[in-house]
């Protein structure tokens, strides 16, 4: 008997993400779920059968499927060649991770069970994202770059959610597919360099765009340009880090200045403090 695949997931309790691409881990998807989550499924490829308080849905390729909280479901009869993204996210998450939405970002998983048919092309995009998403919940190497790029991409998943579900055609194209996954390669990048590479410039190099549209296109899908976005990051980072006891130099070299002084600068620009000054306040001992 060959071996079972383990589970291609990612999990930190109040967000889920499964790939699921056998029976087993089909016939067992519903076991990493709790009652407060709310489900999306999108079947990319096979076959299988939906059941849910009592009724049976058919799956087949392009099928997704929102369920609301507190459902009992589970998925029986897969074909042998199965490929299923299953995302589960409670409120708790959104509101504390990803913040204040739109009612009708959320609104879809209030009651009843939502399906939809879509179209190669759009499962192909929600997949992308989906895989893009699941590599950032429990990332390698964590950092507050990680938990930023994940609230921006499931704000933009559940974007394009709500407008599939509040169009009328059958098959709503996806229209904003290029800038969407150009920010999340962005933001991608921008975990892994920020500490160094603190330009525009390179990113844009290494995406094969101007420097001009990726700021716009970052502009237009997060409300801040691709610079605001690095320095953002930087500022937390550089919060985070002096509220430990490490040498401020040291963290101005953690964080690619040149010097102290050039980190220095930065901080006050956007703080209003110095670095030692912001230290002491957040450090001193209430009386």
């Amino acid at each position: 008997m060959k071996p079972q695949k383990r589970f291609d997931k990612a999990s930190n309790n109040g967000l889920v993400i499964l790939l699921l691409k056998d029976k087993h881990q089909v016939w067992m998807a519903h076991s990493f779920f709790g009652p407060f989550h709310s489900i999306l499924l999108l079947v990319k490829k096979g076959r299988g059968r939906f059941r849910v308080d009592g009724s049976s849905i058919d799956l087949y390729s392009g099928k997704l499927l929102l369920v609301s909280r507190e459902k009992q479901w589970s998925i029986v009869n897969p074909s042998t060649s199965i490929h299923i993204g299953a995302l589960g996210f409670t409120m708790h998450y959104i509101e504390h991770g990803v913040g204040q939405l739109p009612r009708s970002f959320i609104r879809l998983w209030d009651h009843d069970l939502h399906t939809i048919d879509l179209v190669r092309k759009e499962v192909s995009w929600l997949f992308l994202l989906l895989q893009l998403l699941r590599a950032k919940v429990n990332p390698q190497a964590t950092s507050l770059a990680h938990d930023y790029i994940l609230r921006h991409g499931l704000y933009m998943l559940l974007w394009e959610l709500s407008g599939l579900f509040r169009k009328d055609s059958k098959v709503p194209p996806i229209t904003h597919t290029a800038g969407h996954i150009l920010v999340l390669h962005f933001m991608g990048l921008l975990a892994a360099h920020f500490k160094r590479k603190h330009q525009v410039g390179f990113y844009a190099r290494s995406l094969k765009v101007t420097p001009d549209h990726l700021s716009r296109t970052v502009k237009k899908h997060t409300g801040k340009t691709a610079k605001g976005l690095i320095r953002e990051i930087l500022m937390e980072e550089a919060k985070a880090l002096l509220q430990d006891t490490a040498p401020i130099n040291e963290i101005a070299q953690m964080l690619g200045f040149k010097t102290l002084c050039g980190f220095s600068r930065f901080f006050k620009r956007y703080a209003s403090l110095s670095p030692r000054a912001y230290r002491g306040k957040t450090q001193k001992k209430p009386e």
